[in-house]
């Protein structure tokens, strides 16, 4: 059995003893982790796999959230409905985005998308008839199955699940044709129009596949806080996606996870270092960038404690070049 997969299924059974036995407030923050990991895995796609310097991935959370909120009190649609509506209206959002941006790259790629990031972030506050304006949006308690989800407890369950299925759903979309797309457009370009690829296309499949994780990370957020501020899909919500991915491990879907897990659980330790977050987060990156180029996960797996191949079928090459780069 490969290492990644009985890892995963250890950290299943961790996080299903943990919800037992924790407090709320832990449980809490489990079900946050949770969340950040459909969305770390999300932002993972476009930037490790296919090679796409991505700054908009907090704007599709944002669009996620308010969706979900705004289909289950205005549509009341239930959690089954809403969470894939609403990824895939950031999909569609993130495939617009994507269409234009896919045709410049490197530091012209980075600013369109910045320049959609902001876009969005003021459309949250301002486009008050629908999203509520700088007052937020309040998320109704959910009924699954006739079950009312009033405490963290019980959204554990539905969270585990939407968890579980978009890793799956990753895992199988870098082991088919389109990852492997993914990953050569990523490496060599002009191989990939060699071999037949649509090379725009393939970038902006990235765009929306990676906005559609964002969208049900954010619902699940949403659901897990029972509120949506406007103010908390600003830049500072990317950086701390892009520091899970880069720390955890680019081109892992078990990196993507790792990283997650750490910089969901890290903030919980600096509570009575107000403002510290932000430089802890740079000086990680930073020290990762430099010691630890492959994150967690590539010094996990040269130890021989993941799978050669990791989650997402392929080991990231070392010392690669991204599309930015050529």
């Amino acid at each position: 059995m490969n290492r990644s997969l009985m890892l995963g299924a250890a950290a299943v059974v961790v996080l299903a003893a943990l919800s037992i036995l924790s407090d709320p407030y832990t449980q809490y923050v489990i079900n946050l982790i949770m969340s950040y990991v459909v969305i770390a895995v999300g932002l993972n796609i476009v930037l490790g796999f296919a090679g796409q310097l991505s700054f908009a991935h907090s704007a599709f959370i944002g669009i996620g959230a308010y969706a979900t909120a705004i289909l289950m009190t205005k549509l009341h649609l239930p959690l089954p409905l809403a969470l894939p509506a609403a990824g895939l209206i950031s999909a569609a959002v993130g495939m617009c985005v994507g269409l234009p941006a896919v045709r410049v790259r490197g530091l012209y790629l980075a600013l369109v998308t910045i320049a959609f990031l902001y876009f969005f972030s003021w459309v949250f506050v301002h486009w008050a008839s629908v999203t509520n304006g700088s007052n937020g949006m309040t998320v109704p308690t959910v009924s699954l199955l006739g079950w009312s989800l009033y405490d963290d407890g019980l959204k554990f369950y539905p969270l585990l699940v939407v968890m579980l299925i978009m890793v799956a759903l990753a895992v199988l979309l870098m082991r088919s044709r389109l990852g492997r797309a993914l990953v050569m457009v990523r490496d060599a370009e002009l191989a990939a129009q060699t071999c037949g690829i649509n090379v725009m296309r393939t970038k902006a499949l990235a765009f929306a596949i990676s906005a559609f994780y964002a969208g049900v990370g954010g619902g699940m957020v949403a659901l897990s806080i029972s509120f949506v501020d406007p103010h908390s899909f600003g830049i500072l919500q990317m950086v701390t996606q892009f520091g899970m991915v880069l720390i955890g491990g680019l081109s892992s879907i078990s990196g993507a996870v790792i990283g997650a897990v750490l910089l969901t659980i890290l903030p919980e330790f600096l509570r009575e270092f107000r403002g510290a977050e932000e430089v802890l987060y740079g000086l990680l990156m930073i020290g990762f960038i430099i010691f630890m180029p492959d994150g967690i996960a590539g010094f996990m797996r040269r130890k021989g404690w993941l799978g050669a191949t990791d989650l997402g079928g392929r080991a990231p090459a070392r010392g690669r070049r991204t599309t930015e780069q050529s």
